[in-house]
């Protein structure tokens, strides 16, 4: 089955009804146009405007053979500027005029060798694509349907490579249509015609969507399956409704009338929908199509028998061809009446009618023969310019054949010498190079001793001033445990000692280590903290926090930084407060590039700490200073910390919060 007339028909009823608002404006854009050809020199730009202008002939209508003389002279003039994608850019629209005028087999070869040329070619593959899908486009029209799935493919592959929906659907749609013509490769067909409507819908390509739709309802109208052809023209139908496209909605109404009328069983539901077509192509002032529509409307009257109602419908569309001057529309009514009429029994009319059909029909046929013949002798000159440059070009190569061969014994003596020269120059770099490596290597070698060197040294004054704080710590800690004696709290004091001594034991374990893991430094606090709570009675409660979901695995932290911190938030934030529930809070979180430790209570705060132990000096927060500038001296990740006070919602002061920020160092980054 061919369904090769379907594009035919949507492109023709467009045509029709926007030629007549474009004439005039197309037909001043070609005087000027031509009067730029007339005072251009014959370069590129001078071949694509005899490109646009051939195109622009051929759609005015009334143009006689100057569209295909431009082309052909497009053609010869890329071929005598030597450039093979303008070359084939002229192949390509030459075939498309002889595609348009119907004579596929002479636009087949020029497609095809349009694309054959740039297959390889560095060029947008959008142009190898249009290449290749106007090959399948000609080929299948011709009836070369094994051609034309084959360059449907080669369209298919490139749109599929560079992500082109749009042509991956145009290639499918192509292949589909094609592959209907083939025996036992229905299935096929049809899998591809509705790859085609899924990726229409996927990129909401409306337009492609109801060719799709269109193409899948004429199928199954062709193998008489009207019912499913019905569903998918509906579909398309609600498509038209809802982009308000009444074009689209008239083509479609004529096309679900049409499959009534090849179903034959509900010939009166097959004129509604013509009717309904033909009012909206009336509103659209659409002659073409209400003369295609009225020529329809014209077969459901004769095959119910109302041959006189059929006569009328003829006859308006008649009326319309013969305005129009559109020889195949008065041919084809022209012989839809005469059958009228012998189906009557009126042989006079019958005979009448059939010899106007004739001679318009003729008229047609010499018409085709003119642009045959045209096409034919563009044909022969084109390929007698090719033969020429041919010949030409093989005296060329053999006259650069001999110059080449001269300027090689040349190029070879002088590479020679060059050889040499660069040889000598080479030994004597090297050389140097060399001697450049080898201080170079030696001062690496030094500057690598001497990092080294001073990385062990500040390691050693870190570990050196965490031990500073262990003193400390023990004697707050030896200080808690004999207040808790004096006080007669021995149960409490023996449980502090039993943690403090667990405390120590953990401390001694990591002292090897100068740094650690921000996880190991919230293991350390947890302990701590438990010797802390037993100074206090059940008023004070803490909260640990680990937040991190990256930098887990860092050594990042010294070890017991944050423990000076916590230690103060207790001994001079929540001791002196008069709450009744004592909350610290310590919570640890990370970001791309940083980690940030936050350590929280609802103490007395800044201002009131000062005035609770007044002279009293941190040697806590010295030391930890210190710690600081060591471990930002040694390592490549940066610490700061800040303290300030947390304010409630009157402004007054509701605890104190310590920052430490954690900066990491990223390899791959240069500031």
């Amino acid at each position: 089955m061919k369904l090769n007339w379907l594009p035919g028909i949507m492109i023709a009823v467009i045509i029709g009804f926007s030629i007549v608002f474009s004439f005039n404006a197309v037909a001043q854009q070609l005087d000027s146009l031509e009067l730029l050809l007339k005072n251009s020199p014959v370069d590129s730009a001078y071949v694509e405007n005899e490109l646009t202008v051939s195109r622009l002939y051929h759609r005015q209508g009334q143009h006689g053979d100057r569209c295909m003389e431009l082309a052909a002279e497009a053609v010869q003039h890329a071929v005598d500027l030597g450039d093979t994608y303008l070359y084939a850019k002229t192949l390509d629209n030459l075939g498309l005029l002889y595609r348009y005028h119907q004579y596929y087999a002479q636009a087949i070869p020029l497609h095809q060798k349009a694309f054959d040329l740039t297959e390889k070619l560095d060029i947008p593959p959008l142009s190898k694509m249009i290449f290749a899908n106007n090959t399948g486009v000609a080929a299948r029209h011709n009836g070369n349907f094994d051609v034309s799935v084959a360059y449907y493919l080669k369209a298919l592959s490139i749109a599929e490579k560079e992500q082109d929906h749009k042509n991956q659907e145009i290639a499918n749609n192509g292949l589909g249509i094609a592959l209907m013509n083939i025996p036992r490769r229905e299935q096929e067909a049809l899998a591809h015609l509705r790859r085609a409507l899924e990726i229409a819908k996927a990129s909401n390509n409306m337009l492609g969507q109801a060719m799709n739709y269109l193409s899948i309802g004429s199928y199954y109208d062709e193998i008489g399956d009207h019912k499913v052809a019905r569903d998918y023209l509906f579909k398309l139908k609600r498509l038209n409704d809802q982009m308000e496209d009444k074009n689209g909605i008239a083509i479609t109404l004529e096309a679900i009338g049409n499959s009534y009328l090849m179903e034959n069983k509900d010939l009166q539901t097959a004129k509604a929908y013509f009717e309904r077509s033909l009012q909206l192509y009336e509103q659209l002032n659409n002659p073409l199509g209400q003369a295609t529509v009225l020529s329809s409307i014209g077969d459901v009257f004769r095959q119910r028998g109302q041959l006189n109602e059929a006569l009328v419908a003829y006859f308006r569309a008649y009326e319309v061809g013969d305005d129009l001057q559109h020889y195949a529309m008065i041919q084809h009514t022209a012989t839809a009446i005469s059958g009228a009429y012998e189906e009557q029994g009126n042989t006079k009319q019958a005979f009448a009618y059939f010899r106007i059909a004739q001679q318009y029909k003729d008229s047609l046929a010499l018409h085709q023969q003119e642009i045959a013949i045209s096409a034919l002798k563009h044909q022969y000159d084109f390929e007698s310019k090719e033969a020429q440059i041919e010949l030409l070009t093989k005296d060329k190569q053999l006259a650069n054949a001999k110059l080449h061969r001269r300027n090689l014994i040349i190029f070879v003596m002088c590479g020679l010498f060059a050889v040499i020269l660069g040889f000598v120059f080479f030994k004597i770099r090297m050389r140097r190079l060399k001697s450049k490596a080898a201080e170079l290597i030696k001062q690496q070698k030094d500057a690598r001793m001497k990092a080294l060197y001073e990385k062990n040294l500040m390691e050693a004054e870190i570990i050196a001033t965490r031990m500073q704080i262990n003193p400390h710590f023990m004697f707050n800690c030896l200080g808690s445990i004999r207040f808790l004696v004096e006080r007669k709290e021995n149960e409490r004091a023996l449980n502090y000692l039993v943690n403090f001594s667990g405390f120590t034991r953990r401390v001694l374990e990591i002292s090897h280590r100068p740094v650690h893991r921000v996880s190991d430094e919230l293991k350390l606090l947890a302990q701590y903290l438990k010797l802390e709570k037993n100074r206090f009675d059940d008023c004070f409660s803490y909260q640990i926090k680990n937040e991190m979901d990256q930098w887990e695995e860092r050594d990042v932290i010294p070890a017991l930084l944050l423990q000076p911190f916590v230690e103060n938030a207790i001994c001079h934030g929540l001791s002196p407060s008069s709450r009744k529930e004592k909350c610290l809070r310590i919570t640890a979180k990370s970001g791309a590039a940083h980690i940030q430790l936050l350590i929280e209570d609802n103490g007395v705060g800044l201002a009131d700490c000062g005035t609770v132990q007044p002279g009293h000096k941190s040697m806590g927060h010295k030391i930890t200073n210190k710690r600081i500038d060591l471990f930002n001296t040694s390592y490549q990740d940066r610490i700061q910390w800040h303290i300030e006070n947390l304010l409630n919602a009157d402004g007054s002061v509701g605890g104190t919060r310590v920052q430490i920020a954690i900066f990491i160092h990223l390899p791959f980054e240069h500031n």
